[in-house]
């Protein structure tokens, strides 16, 4: 049995707000009032997006699943109806419910950004990591017949060494 009215303090009853489904319509003449989606079917598309920790992300993002739902139902069963005083076209409802659920998930992506996530703290290096162990960064340059491992940057005092032009000297 559905929550009617709706309760809109609640993530379903936000959804129903969004899409709107928040009045109860006898829809088959036997009698029976429902929603388009019963809760059941909305709190489907509420657990497609479980993962989003915003709220306002996951609820936008189903209400724009469940107007995709709504436009592909449109477009099949509508299409185009003409008679003498009536004129339908399904094709054009279901591209605007479909525009409504894009602008749906544009806002829940930017409600996303926007979380306080929209950056992220690193590790600062001011040097590249050393890889090879013993304050050596990529190749070691040359210095006196061996591998200068100190802060030379060609420099480091021995007399006729040759320091090459070593990848990574970052010192």
């Amino acid at each position: 049995m559905d929550l009617y009215p709706p309760d809109y303090t609640t993530d379903l009853g936000k959804l129903r707000a969004l899409i709107p489904d928040v009045d109860q319509v006898d829809f088959t003449d036997s009698g029976t009032l429902e929603y388009i989606f019963s809760d059941q079917h909305l709190g489907a598309f509420l657990s497609l997006h479980a993962e989003d920790e915003l709220a306002i992300v996951r609820i936008k993002r189903a209400a724009s699943n469940a107007l995709t739902a709504i436009a592909v139902s449109e477009a099949l069963i509508s299409k185009v109806i003409k008679t003498e005083d009536l004129q339908t076209d399904g094709a054009k409802v279901a591209n605007a419910l479909l525009l409504a659920a894009a602008r749906l998930s544009r806002e829940a992506d930017v409600a996303e950004e926007n979380d306080g996530g929209a950056f992220v703290i690193v590790d600062f290096q001011p040097q590249p990591p050393d890889f090879f162990g013993e304050g050596w960064r990529g190749f070691g340059t040359f210095c006196g017949g061996g591998i200068c491992a100190g802060s030379c940057g060609g420099g480091c005092g021995t007399t006729g060494g040759n320091h090459g032009s070593g990848f990574g000297r970052w010192y």
